[in-house]
């Protein structure tokens, strides 16, 4: 009997550990990254735009438009939902909310030069849950998949 209270006690303390670590992690995370593509502005944001053609060019399984932007389905089932706040040759701003719990925005400035475009992006996104910011710190990495969406955008572009 003794044995399993000592059980319980040292599992009921890893469990106020976690979540301890969890709830003094920041809520929100940034990840940047930027390249040059060798298009205008308006094509690239052309086809940042055309959000339904997307599964074709990155790592997304489903986009479907709705009244008031867009959702996409990924390949593990999870919804992330968009709203476009600015969509201009030169910026472009979204928020968006997941149904795994977190939510962010993800701006990109478009700038001219010569022998195409500078894109730089920045996505933040926000994990409310103390459990959910240790998943997310070991699940996802904001830098790695903004430089990877933007090479998926760039040999996109780039093959048009």
């Amino acid at each position: 009997m003794r044995i399993l209270v000592l059980f319980f006690a040292a599992v009921l303390i890893l469990a106020a550990l976690i979540f301890l670590i969890g709830w003094l992690l920041p809520e929100t995370r940034e990840g940047r990254a930027e390249t040059t593509i060798a298009a205008p502005p308006d094509l690239v944001l052309a086809v940042i735009a055309d959000v339904e053609t997307q599964p074709e060019w990155r790592d997304v399984g489903t986009v479907t438009r709705t009244e008031n932007g867009w959702f996409e389905v990924t390949a593990r089932g999870e919804r992330i939902d968009f709203v476009s706040d600015v969509m201009s040759v030169d910026r472009i701003r979204l928020r968006f909310t997941s149904d795994a719990g977190y939510s962010g925005e993800w701006e990109a400035l478009l700038e001219p030069v010569s022998g195409g475009t500078r894109i730089a992006v920045v996505e933040r996104a926000t994990v409310p849950s103390a459990l959910g910011r240790i998943i997310a710190r070991l699940m996802f990495d904001p830098t790695a998949f903004a430089t990877e969406y933007l090479a998926s955008l760039k040999a996109h572009v780039e093959d048009k």
